[in-house]
């Protein structure tokens, strides 16, 4: 039986960002936590808990994306969770000098909120053109509606205290499920060295690494990571069907 995905999105982005990619899985049921209207950092695992009160006995593969990767690997040490695909995520978004291959420093973030609440087109614009290498933005990866407006912006200065404040390096230890870590080569909001430390300290995890690409691998390379989802797709259902049929008194 097919696994049921829980996409995740990014910070201010709009869920319309999966789109390339869930149009290649037609055959999954998908679920959708909206946390675009939250206005505190805890609200946004509430959310995505809430949203998945329905699904109890379900197989969950869930899908991240940055702030909704570790909105995922909290969900995964809190609740029963089949797989985990985890894109252009990071155990720890702000890190100290020493660390700075792995994250941002906190000036950043308390920078774009006091930003944010003089100029919120500028500060959104400027992010997701950061998204993207140069190369990508000449492939017109832009105009995908990824930052539409649609946050409002309580979420949005909320996003960033969540980002400021998450720590899940806890995470690795409490996880068995197995998971697939995407990031891009070029990625500046959350560096490489985060992504291959997060697969690193996963006992099982897949590292796709891409060539080329920076914090959005799914909007330029949603043939790769539609193809890495459905692998872990397949691979959830066939460990799901197995079990069912060594179930005890099957056995004459």
């Amino acid at each position: 039986m097919a696994p049921v995905i829980v996409w995740l999105t990014g910070w201010g982005m709009a869920d319309s960002c999966w789109d390339k990619v869930r149009e290649r899985l037609p055959d999954v049921r998908h679920v959708v936590p909206d946390y675009s209207q939250v206005s505190r950092p805890d609200e946004f695992y509430e959310v995505v808990a809430q949203s998945i009160q329905s699904l109890s006995g379900k197989e969950l593969l869930v899908v991240g994306w940055s702030l909704g990767g570790m909105l995922a690997l909290r969900l995964a040490t809190e609740k029963r969770v089949a797989g985990l695909v985890l894109i252009g995520t990071t155990l720890r978004f702000v890190r100290d000098p020493a660390e700075r291959e792995h994250g941002i420093g906190a000036a950043m973030l308390q920078r774009m909120k006091r930003q944010l609440a003089k100029d919120r087109e500028r500060v959104m614009a400027q992010f997701v053109e950061q998204m993207f290498t140069g190369q990508e933005r000449g492939q017109n990866c832009v105009d995908v509606g990824m930052a539409e407006g649609r946050w409002s912006q309580q979420a949005l200065s909320a996003g960033l205290d969540y980002l400021a404040s998450e720590d899940c390096r806890f995470a690795p230890e409490r996880l068995s499920c197995p998971a697939v870590v995407i990031h891009g080569e070029g990625d500046i909001i959350c560096p490489l060295g985060a992504g291959k430390e997060l697969a690193g300290k996963l006992a099982a995890a897949d590292f796709l690494q891409l060539k080329d690409c920076g914090h959005a691998p799914h909007l330029v390379h949603p043939e790769q990571v539609s193809e890495a989802i459905m692998r872990m797709v397949k691979r959830i259902a066939h460990r799901t069907d197995q079990a069912s049929i060594q179930q005890p008194g099957d056995i004459l």
